[in-house]
């Protein structure tokens, strides 16, 4: 298998973004040398995060549907309080190792 270094790259700064959301710090990416130098753009920093709106459901209900559009950059998928989630849903929730909260 042959991977290039750019997914490489991504791939490696996604886990670490990932890990550091974790432990509750924010990443400052208002550098203007990461800018110009590092894929990782203000635009990613603001679609690290995705509200996803089940307002049209009675009970919240969180499927897969939901997720497999999600642009790779996102880390962090927010839901409301007492959503129900899929098993195809955890599945990918498991799978891209993304972060679920509550608003």
């Amino acid at each position: 298998m042959e991977i290039k270094i750019e997914k490489l790259i991504e791939i490696i700064v996604r886990e670490v973004i990932t890990e550091l959301s974790k432990l509750g710090e924010v990443i400052d990416f208002s550098t203007e040398e990461i800018k110009t130098n590092c894929s990782c753009t203000n635009t990613k920093q603001n679609k690290q995060r995705e509200t996803i709106d089940l307002s049209n459901y009675k009970t919240p209900l969180l499927t897969e549907n939901h997720l497999v559009s999600l642009d790779p950059a996102i880390v962090e998928i927010v839901v409301p309080k007492g959503t129900i989630i899929s098993p195809g849903a955890k599945d990918i929730i498991k799978k891209h190792k993304l972060i679920l909260s509550n608003n």
